[in-house]
């Protein structure tokens, strides 16, 4: 199974939600989410002429979408630190975690 982005900003949130601090970086999103959701399939290829998966690209692309509508921090759920490379989850972030429906 392809994980869409939307399942990535979802699983991402809860991520960092579930973190003790409440941030992560880019590169930690991607190893826990790698561990807890094992992509398969496309998602497990390594993109031609890259050192990374399918997957791991579009788990860099909430970064790369961030002001582009698709990403965490253009729908407020979570803040981008380009000095760290990290995601903190905001209020409203963790407001979307409580809905029965998580579509971002």
């Amino acid at each position: 199974m392809a994980y869409s982005e939307s399942q990535i900003r979802n699983e991402a949130l809860i991520e960092l939600n579930n973190s003790a601090r409440g941030k992560l970086t880019t590169t930690e999103l991607i190893e826990l989410l790698e561990s807890r959701l094992q992509p398969t399939g496309k998602d497990a290829e390594i993109l031609d002429g890259r050192s990374d998966t399918y997957f791991s690209q579009k788990v860099r692309n909430l970064v790369s979408h961030r002001n582009q509508g698709t990403g965490l921090s253009s729908q407020d759920l979570a803040i981008y630190d380009s000095d760290d490379e990290s995601w903190t989850i905001t209020d409203k972030g963790r407001a979307k975690l409580d809905q029965p429906n998580l579509d971002l």
